[in-house]
């Protein structure tokens, strides 16, 4: 394999400079990763996507998409901290696995920068309702990444001040249906034991495994996110040990903030089969178990919700953008302009602004379903070469500073690489145009690395080594 060559054999290599405001302690890196998850607004919008395939089996999708991710947050942990810099998942695969595969990470990155936010703001106008009837999803959504485009240029503390308090309202929501679902039980356990769902016709019908792995693929989407931690690396302070805590911290607020109201919603539903039916499963539980006036309330934080998790979406992705700058990865001007550092806030500003426009974009042409089962398989892609990168890092790089490593290595990321290969195996029996779709991806991202960078290495994609924290503040 190419990658780090020179880390692999302790030749010294250039580092990366110091432009990103490293203002982030722990706790800020993980409001501003759990606002990138949106955990209400993905119980809300992505969840009742997996109603639609396995029923109250939702609830197995999500436990089983919380076992996952444990492997992929310490597969996360650990390949971020071996390599803290800003980039995400692309940076580390090509490291650990070579530049063909690291290139075509970053594809599949970019594929999710462009989708992931707007698959979020086009559920907003469904909660814009209340109080704005027949508000159009698409022109809200386009309204909503606009808006978030200007937000994101930002210095990073401020931004995170920002979404620690939406985040704040955010949370209101998920505990209001907490509280109704259990303070108002009308359903047996049973329904969880033993999942169900309704035909066409109206008749009960069991759900079966392959139908609850099926909608796994939505359970990871709607938990997705906690690794985006590690694009914060180079503005979190000792990286090498604080961003494996926030992963690790995410996930676990994360699971619980989207597990215990799902589980409260399907026990608390006065008709399982009008909730499961439901354009919007968590609304009806809303006017069913509250009233009108709860509803409202909540709908409008949903909103709020949405329009934070697309927020650090925006954020995130865009150090991401700015890293394939930085490195040297698209053809010149682009590359100069995507590594732009605005000279105030010290953020990606270009890069910012660029996803932004692209994502409204997108939200001006599509639709929610679409968007969400073509990043299913995006997603599950990832996490394949992140979990096989977590198996490489300790068998490739023996000389590298100290860093997280992971209990149980390699266990955990062989259980997540057999969770999500079954998953895709069965999301593609339903959806193969999707997995089309993304292997077209793959192949154009191989064809552009060899037809383009390849024959330019050493003057394109110039990965260097991670900042030294300590010289950066000097």
């Amino acid at each position: 394999m190419e990658a780090s060559s020179a880390q692999s054999s302790g030749q010294p290599q250039a580092r990366y400079k110091q432009e990103l405001d490293r203002g982030l302690q722990v706790l800020r890196n993980v409001m501003l990763t759990i606002s990138g998850v949106a955990p209400a607004a993905s119980l809300f919008i992505i969840a009742p996507v997996a109603f639609v395939f396995a029923g109250t089996g939702a609830f197995w999708a999500f436990v089983i998409a919380g076992i996952i991710g444990i492997g992929m947050a310490f597969s996360y942990a650990e390949t971020g901290t071996a390599f803290p810099v800003t980039g995400g998942e692309w940076a580390l695969v090509a490291r650990c696995l070579g530049r063909p595969l690291g290139f075509v990470s970053l594809v599949l990155m970019l594929v999710s920068v462009i989708v992931i936010p707007g698959s979020i703001a086009l559920g907003a106008s469904q909660y814009l309702t209340v109080i704005w009837e027949g508000a159009n999803q698409n022109l809200v959504a386009v309204i909503i990444m606009l808006v978030v485009g200007a937000l994101a240029v930002l210095q990073i503390k401020t931004n995170s001040v920002i979404q620690g308090i939406l985040l704040g309202i955010e949370l209101i929501s998920v505990l209001v249906i907490t509280v109704l679902g259990f303070a108002k039980v009308h359903q047996s356990g049973m329904v969880l034991l033993r999942p169900i769902m309704y035909d066409e016709a109206g008749t009960e019908v069991a759900v079966g495994f392959g139908l609850i792995m099926t909608a796994v693929v939505f359970a990871i989407f709607s938990m997705n996110g906690y690794g985006g931690a590690i694009v914060f690396s180079e503005e979190t302070k000792k990286a090498r040990r604080n961003i494996a805590r926030a992963i690790l911290w995410v996930l676990l607020i994360t699971f619980l903030v989207e597990v215990i109201p799902l589980t409260a919603a399907i026990v608390g539903a006065p008709s399982l089969q009008e909730f499961l039916g439901a354009p919007t499963p968590m609304q009806y539980i809303l006017t069913t178990l509250g009233n009108d006036t709860v509803n409202t309330v909540v709908s409008l934080f949903v909103f709020i919700a949405i329009f934070n998790g697309t927020l650090a979406i925006v954020v995130l992705m865009s150090r991401i953008i700015f890293g394939s700058g930085r490195d040297k990865v698209w053809p010149e001007p682009v590359s100069s302009w995507l590594a732009k550092v605005h000279p105030r806030f010290k953020s990606p500003w270009v890069a910012a602004v660029a996803m932004a426009v692209i994502g409204a974009i997108l939200c001006g042409t599509s639709n929610k379903l679409a968007v969400i089962t073509v990043t299913g398989v995006v997603l599950a892609f990832t996490y394949i070469l992140i979990a096989v990168s977590a198996i490489a890092v300790r068998l490739r790089f023996k000389d590298l500073p100290p860093h997280y490593k992971m209990p149980l290595w390699p266990i955990w990321p062989c259980i997540s690489l057999i969770g999500v290969v079954y998953m895709l195996v069965k999301l593609t029996q339903m959806q193969w145009k999707d997995l089309v779709i993304v292997l077209a991806f793959c192949v154009g991202a191989l064809i552009y690395y060899y037809g383009y960078l390849h024959p330019r290495r050493g003057k394109k994609w110039i990965m260097l080594e991670a900042i030294e924290e300590e010289a950066s503040e000097e």
